[in-house]
């Protein structure tokens, strides 16, 4: 399963002192001036995505949730042009897109994540962290896969990848995990060598 990876973005004060900005795999930087439209649209989508986790396009008419991933689809494109004028009028409708998603979820008769649960889509599967209520969660998303924290933490802790990890991240204390493969299982008492990373 692969995460999706969290970028941190840049404060005002780095865009003022850079100018221009790298993200992921660009191959051209995105310039301060796009960059600042983009800032109030991602305070409205980490809103959303605090109360909804990633599941509130899928909560919605299959039109309003097109529209919505197509609206997305022409900022990317006005951004990669580095279209400033674009990107503020495709930014202002998406922070607009973003209510009208969810009023349109709860009239259905949705309602957001409890406030110490978060849910990701991971490569189109749900998954749900909570720390109360899981119980109720699962019976309510039988489609989700729902952990408590301490589920998590334990299916962590009994892993060799606990170890790795928590040796890196005292390491690199910004590292995150991004991806996680499954490799065949090394039968350690008959003499596997085989590093799992």
């Amino acid at each position: 399963m692969v995460a999706k990876k969290r970028v941190r973005k840049p404060s005002a004060k780095d865009i003022k002192a850079k100018g221009t900005f790298e993200v992921g795999e660009r191959s051209k930087p995105i310039t301060a001036g796009v960059w600042g439209q983009l800032e109030p649209l991602d305070r409205v989508a980490r809103e959303k995505t605090e109360k909804w986790g990633d599941t509130l396009p899928s909560l919605v008419s299959p039109e309003l949730a097109g529209r919505f991933h197509g609206a997305y689809e022409a900022l990317g494109e006005a951004v990669d042009a580095d279209d400033a004028v674009r990107t503020h009028k495709l930014a202002g409708a998406l922070m607009r897109a973003w209510d009208v998603l969810e009023q349109e979820a709860m009239q259905a008769g949705h309602k957001p994540l409890p406030v110490d649960a978060y849910a990701i889509d991971l490569d189109g599967k749900i998954v749900c962290i909570a720390s109360s209520g899981v119980s109720e969660l699962r019976a309510k998303h039988s489609d989700w896969v729902v952990y408590s924290f301490e589920d998590a933490a334990r299916i962590l802790n009994a892993s060799f990848a606990s170890t790795f990890c928590e040796e890196t991240f005292k390491a690199f204390p910004e590292a995150k995990v991004t991806r996680v493969e499954a490799k065949e299982a090394v039968d350690w008492d008959l003499g596997g060598d085989e590093i799992p990373w």
